[in-house]
C-alpha cells in the first residue's frame, strides 16, 4: 500500500512524500507522485501516529482498575485522537488493586493487545508521591516510599512492563540507590509530584533521572532565590519534560518558556487524561469515593476544591493548542508528541516516517482534527 500527501512531516519539516507500507512497517519513503498510490491525502498533513507516554484513562475508569473489557474499550478509543502508542499509567490507589491492574495489564499486553493502539507498558506516576501540597490530587492515603522490593512487587504483576516510574525524590532522603535499581533494570525514572529542592533534584539526576512529570503541576516553582524542581527541569538539558499543553494546567507563555529551554529534542506532549474524559459535566465518584467534578468547559477537579485533577484532553487538541495558541516552535511541538517520548523510553521502531519504522501514522488536517490513523499499517478511522 501506498499513501501520499503534499504535507508529509519527514525530517522535520512537511513535504510532498509517498508512504509505502508492507504489513506492519513502512518499507520506503519516495518523491510524491512517484508511484501509483491507493490513497492521496492532498493537503492533510501525514506524520508519525501520536505517541501518549502519561495517559490514565478515559469514559468512567483509569488503569487503575483496568480489566480487559475496558482496555479493548480503551485502545479502539484511541485511534480517534491519532494516537498509535500510549502508556498505562497508574496513580496513588489502594495497593492491592494496583496489584490486580497491572496483572491485568501485563496479561493484556501479552495476549491481547493485537487492535487498536499499542500500550508499550506501564507509567507508575503513582504511589511515590511526597507527602506535601504538591502531591495535587494524588492521595497520601496510599504513598508508598520506593524501595527495591515495591520496584519488583509491581513489575513482577505487570510481568515485567513497567518501563517508566515516577519518584518524589526527597522521599528517599538521600539514599538513592532505588533510581540506580530502576535504571539498571532499563526503567525510566521521572520526578514528580514532588517538592523537593533544586540540589535533591540534581543528585537524582545523577543517578539516572531522565524526565520530569507534567512540568509546573504538583511540583514546587521556580524562584530566583530558589530553582526548585521547575528549575531544575529547565536547567538540566539531558532531561525531558512532560507538559500538559492545554492553558490550563499551565498557562500559554509558561508553556512556550518551557519549550524553548527543552527545545526540538527534550518536550514531551501529554494529556494526563484521567476517568472523567469523554464524560458530560456533572460530578463522578469511583468505587473508593474519590470524586471529581467537570466544568462547563470541560475542566476536571477534585470536588468542592479548584485542584485540578487530571485532564479531559485530547492528545491532537493539545498539539494543536501548543502549535497555534502557545506559539510553540512546529518542529517542537511534533516531535514532543511523536519521537522524543520514543527516545526518552529508550524505544527505536515508532515515532517517525522512517524505513523499517512502524507504520503507525496519523492523518490530520491543519488544526489537528483526525482524518485516519493506522496502526501496524492497519486503517482504523
Amino acid at each position: 500500500m501506498i499513501i501520499q500527501s503534499k504535507k508529509v512531516y519527514f525530517e522535520e519539516k512537511l513535504q510532498p512524500k509517498q508512504i509505502e507500507i508492507k504489513k506492519d512497517s513502512i518499507v520506503g519513503v519516495y518523491p510524491y507522485g512517484m508511484f501509483k498510490v491507493d490513497k492521496d491525502y492532498k493537503d492533510l498533513i501525514i506524520m508519525p501516529g501520536l505517541i501518549d507516554v502519561h495517559n490514565h484513562g478515559y469514559d468512567g475508569k483509569e488503569a487503575n482498575t483496568a480489566d480487559k473489557a475496558w482496555l479493548d474499550k480503551w485502545t479502539l478509543y484511541l485511534p480517534s485522537e491519532g494516537v498509535t502508542s500510549t502508556l498505562a499509567s497508574i496513580s496513588s490507589h489502594p495497593k492491592d488493586g494496583l496489584i490486580k491492574a497491572l496483572k491485568n495489564i501485563g496479561e493484556y499486553i501479552d495476549k491481547y493487545n493485537k487492535k487498536g493502539t499499542h500500550i508499550l507498558g506501564v507509567y507508575e506516576e503513582g504511589p511515590f508521591i511526597c507527602s506535601g501540597k504538591e502531591r495535587g490530587a494524588q492521595s497520601t492515603d496510599y504513598q508508598i516510599i520506593p524501595t527495591k522490593k515495591v520496584i519488583d512487587e509491581f513489575n513482577n504483576a505487570s510481568n515485567g512492563h513497567l518501563i517508566y516510574v515516577m519518584i518524589a525524590p526527597e522521599m528517599l532522603e538521600g539514599d538513592y540507590s532505588v533510581i540506580d535499581y530502576c535504571v539498571s533494570k532499563g526503567m525510566k525514572v521521572a520526578l514528580g509530584h514532588t517538592g523537593a529542592s533544586f540540589e535533591v533534584c540534581a543528585d537524582a539526576i545523577k543517578h539516572g533521572a531522565i524526565s520530569f512529570t507534567h512540568t509546573y503541576n504538583g511540583m514546587k516553582g521556580l524562584h530566583h532565590r530558589d530553582p526548585g524542581v521547575v528549575g531544575a527541569a529547565m536547567y538540566f538539558d539531558e532531561c525531558y519534560a512532560e507538559l500538559i499543553c492545554d492553558g490550563i494546567h499551565v498557562n500559554k507563555y509558561a508553556a512556550n518558556i518551557l519549550a524553548k529551554t527543552k527545545g526540538k529534542d527534550k518536550l514531551i506532549l501529554i494529556t494526563d487524561s484521567v476517568s472523567i474524559k469523554g464524560l458530560k459535566p456533572g460530578v463522578y465518584k469511583d468505587k473508593n469515593g474519590k470524586s471529581r467534578t467537570i466544568s462547563k468547559d470541560g475542566v476536571g477537579y477534585i470536588t468542592g476544591t479548584n485542584t485540578l485533577s487530571g485532564s479531559c484532553h485530547r492528545l491532537n487538541h493539545i498539539l494543536d493548542f501548543a502549535i497555534h495558541e502557545a506559539n510553540i516552535d512546529f518542529v517542537t511541538a511534533m516531535n514532543a508528541v511523536t519521537i522524543n517520548p520514543m527516545r526518552m523510553l529508550g524505544i527505536n521502531d515508532r515515532g517517525l516516517i522512517k524505513e523499517n519504522y512502524k507504520a503507525d501514522i496519523a492523518v490530520f488536517d491543519d488544526r489537528f482534527n483526525n482524518k485516519a490513523t493506522y496502526i501496524d499499517g492497519k486503517l482504523y478511522k
